[in-house]
């Protein structure tokens, strides 16, 4: 457990980032919070302005890491409105300091349902002359709802264009996966699961005596099955409302499987589960939650790119200050031990590009 005081750096680094929610939790908040004893004073008042009084409720926290902190570089404050009120468990904040640095690199911080419960409660205790007396102290505790790293993001980039990700909700299975593992089959993960977008599309099916309306799933724009005609009947009035305002239906999918077998499972909620106001005001323009920018993908190996700059060319690594080493960027192959490109060096076109902020050399 890492004790601080939640510094105004750690504040200020969150305020300049864009919150994203990680994917791959069911919402139930079973991460706990560690230290949140020697932060009572923002705890109440985080409770108080979230209930008017102290009790318990649920909101949203935020994960910065703090490459600073004195004690523990791999720490990570656990903050609720603007207030850090205790930290991930130093075992548990190793194991995501390479998912959070990756989105900090390109100015994301990782988002991620929250719980809080607190209040006064009285104790037993002893006054200055040894006799019995009851005393009230405020406390508080604090967890969170986080899936596996390799669950946080989706291993590939969002759909091009206009899309509407569907909300997320109950699963609903795919069929005929089994006639499209080659396109499964790459964004399957070692430890047997993974989080993807796919789009949803109307199609016609006239292979029985009548046509029938079915929804096809597709991966990266190639097919990797379809829903039921009941489940389709399920979500075909919010694909058909999208596509009528201009927008390409998407959901978040869970992959899982390995080089001989995979299924595909849709995790949204059916047309009759959408709010009334739903899309809301999307509007036709790249600011808007459905179609702005994405974080590139996190694979523990190198992110996929995203948007315009997967056709963005390598340039020349930039020339070498002193006394600092060079960083290979996620997805290249290491390099020899002590290797520094030489001036007007380009990588090889078929690598992954370097993120478009990443600091290719960093002080030893």
């Amino acid at each position: 457990m890492v004790i601080g005081k939640g510094s105004s750096t750690t504040h200020g680094q969150a305020a300049r980032l864009t919150p994203f929610d990680l994917w791959g939790h069911s919402g139930w908040c079973n991460q706990e919070v560690a230290g949140e004893s020697h932060y009572l004073p923002a705890l109440e008042r985080v409770l108080r302005a979230g209930t008017g009084g102290l009790d318990e409720f649920e909101t949203s926290a935020l994960l910065v890491p703090e490459p600073a902190n004195r004690h523990d570089p791999s720490a990570v404050a656990v903050l609720i409105q603007h207030e850090t009120v205790g930290y991930l468990p130093r075992k548990d904040a190793v194991r995501y300091q390479g998912l959070l640095n990756h989105l900090a690199g390109m100015g994301f911080v990782a988002r991620v349902p929250c719980r809080v419960w607190g209040g006064m409660l009285t104790d037993n205790g002893y006054d200055r002359s040894g006799r019995i007396a009851l005393t009230e102290q405020f406390r508080a505790r604090v967890s969170i709802a986080l899936a596996e790293p390799h669950l946080c993001l989706p291993v590939n980039a969002a759909p091009q264009g206009l899309h509407v990700v569907l909300p997320q909700g109950g699963s609903i299975q795919v069929s005929g996966e089994e006639h499209h593992l080659a396109e499964i089959r790459p964004l399957l993960r070692p430890e047997g699961e993974s989080y993807a977008y796919v789009t949803l599309h109307e199609v016609s099916d006239s292979s029985g005596r009548t046509v029938k309306q079915l929804v096809e799933v597709r991966l990266d724009g190639n097919r990797v099955g379809q829903l039921t005609p009941k489940m389709s009947g399920e979500l075909l009035p919010a694909i058909r409302h999208l596509d009528g305002i201009g927008y390409l239906a998407a959901s978040r999918a869970k992959l899982k499987g390995n080089h001989l077998k995979a299924e595909v499972t849709l995790h949204c909620v059916r047309a009759h589960e959408l709010p009334n106001d739903w899309p809301g005001e999307i509007g036709h323009t790249s600011s808007n939650a459905s179609t702005r920018q994405q974080p590139e993908t996190f694979t523990g190996a190198g992110p996929l790119l995203d948007g315009p700059a997967a056709i963005r060319p390598h340039r020349p690594i930039p020339p070498k200050p002193s006394r600092i080493r060079f960083a290979v960027p996620p997805g290249w192959p290491p390099p020899p031990e002590g290797w520094e490109p030489p001036p007007g060096w380009l990588p090889d076109p078929s690598w992954p590009l370097a993120p478009g902020n990443w600091s290719f050399w960093v002080v030893e």
